[in-house]
């Protein structure tokens, strides 16, 4: 079976500063929390786990 990349995680401003922890978000599994810098309207991937989030909206003073 071929590998079916996620959808990106779309957030908000209100959702900064942004961190991934993850993909379940569950202590004894996942990674350590990372805070991803991430610009007005753009994307980031996060270096532990491969998630895209992708901001939607002005990230105003947050980097």
């Amino acid at each position: 079976m071929p590998y079916q990349a996620q959808p990106p995680i779309v957030i908000t401003p209100a959702d900064l500063p942004l961190h991934c922890s993850g993909p379940t978000h569950e202590a004894w599994n996942g990674h350590p929390r990372v805070f991803l810098p991430i610009t007005s309207n753009g994307s980031v991937e996060c270096p532990y786990c491969s998630r895209i989030y992708r901001l939607d909206g002005e990230a105003d003073g947050h980097h």
